[in-house]
């Protein structure tokens, strides 16, 4: 059976959340991935999956143009991407992204193929933005895209979203709840485990992500700086982006600060071996909030301990009080005092909560469990057209 994955651009790293359920389910189904731009150099991946770019022998094509020019340029390859699609007659149509998925949308209405649409997060937003919030030029856009996600909605036999929270916020932008399903995205608890030495030497907090104030940088580096008062320990910041400045001159400061930039899969599995706690403090942000949080169940599956803000969907990457903590958005008292009570547990203590939190993502958020239920999901479409 054939499973065309399609999305606006592939770029991996770091969107590997794109391949791996197909990765996991290739002795089931025949995939093949559709895009209008694609960079992937991560050699494991690309030896793995077939990538069909409709940029291929155009203008556009990588090696041509910048990675931001090609993503500019979607737009004039709808049609090739679109049949490209049709050309393969796919018994499914599995698009990532309710934002550009025009080529999907035209492609399963041609074939009848049903088309199956996973939310991440920021796509849903894109319909409960007011025109206000745009100037007089960016408006026209914002209507463009607006006007593609809904029609993304209505012609999805099925809509996923990563998490609880997001199936909510999809439903206030206009999605149909009767075929709406949570699909918590999975993590390889292969690749993540936990390191032999855990819990050894100085204490390590660890933040994976995005250097921004969506993700809670500064207030991660206040409660740090708190923290470092009276509970020896050393930051591990991961990642690159706009506060990455912040985030040296703060380490300038205070030694205990180490900024690594961005990492690649090893880079990340380095961070978080042997680590004592992972915190993520994602917050609203221009009125939008974290859909999931995958970087936590890593960490978990790790054996690593999460501190998390109650923001959006990232409370539901851990089981609260067990595989870690949950604090208030935005309360920077607290979440120091998170972070130095996980620091200051007894080793028994913290041996069993890293291995809960082991276990819950084995159990409930493990890639092969998120595999298992996309399969489902697949099946009964292709059942419900045949």
């Amino acid at each position: 059976m054939r499973v065309a994955i399609t999305k606006g651009s592939l770029k991996i790293p770091p969107t590997y959340f794109a391949v791996q359920h197909a990765m996991e389910l290739a002795d089931e189904f025949d995939f093949q991935f559709f895009t209008m731009a694609a960079e992937v150099t991560d050699p494991e991946i690309a030896a793995a999956i077939r990538i069909v770019d409709a940029s291929a022998g155009t203008s556009f094509a990588a090696g041509r143009r910048s990675w931001q020019q090609r993503e500019r340029a979607l737009p004039l390859l709808f049609g090739r991407m679109q049949r490209e699609i049709h050309r393969w007659e796919p018994a499914v149509v599995h698009q990532h992204f309710a934002n550009w998925s025009q080529p999907a949308v035209a492609a399963a209405k041609r074939t009848r193929a049903p088309l199956l649409l996973t939310l991440h997060g920021a796509d849903v937003y894109v319909p409960l933005t007011p025109l206000a919030d745009r100037s007089l030029l960016g408006r026209p856009t914002l209507r463009w895209h607006q006007r593609t996600v809904r029609r993304a909605f209505d012609a999805s036999a099925r809509i996923l979203a990563v998490s609880e929270f997001l199936a909510g916020k999809a439903v206030a932008a206009g999605a149909d709840a009767r075929r709406i399903a949570v699909h918590y995205q999975g993590v390889d608890t292969e690749a993540y485990r936990p390191a032999p030495d855990a819990r050894s030497g100085l204490a390590r907090v660890v933040f994976v992500g995005a250097l921004s104030d969506a993700k809670g940088v500064r207030d991660l580096l206040d409660a740090s700086v708190a923290v470092a008062e009276n509970t020896p320990h050393e930051l591990t910041l991961v990642g690159d982006g706009p506060l990455r400045p912040v985030a040296e001159a703060a380490a300038a400061e205070h030694r205990h600060i180490d900024v690594r930039g961005s990492q690649d899969r090893t880079g990340v599995r380095a961070a978080l071996s042997g680590a004592t706690v992972f915190v993520l403090p994602t917050r609203e942000f221009h009125g939008r909030r974290e859909a999931a949080g995958l970087v936590s169940l890593e960490a978990q599956a790790s054996g690593v301990p999460a501190i998390v803000y109650d923001s959006g969907g990232a409370a539901e990457m851990l089981d609260e009080g067990s595989t870690g903590l949950v604090v208030r958005e935005g309360d920077v008292p607290a979440l120091a005092d998170a972070i130095r009570s996980v620091i200051r547990l007894p080793r028994t203590e913290w041996l069993a909560m890293s291995a809960r939190a082991r276990e819950f993502v084995v159990a409930e958020r493990s890639l092969r469990t998120s595999a298992r239920e996309l399969s489902a999901h697949y099946r009964d479409l292709i059942e419900e057209t045949t």
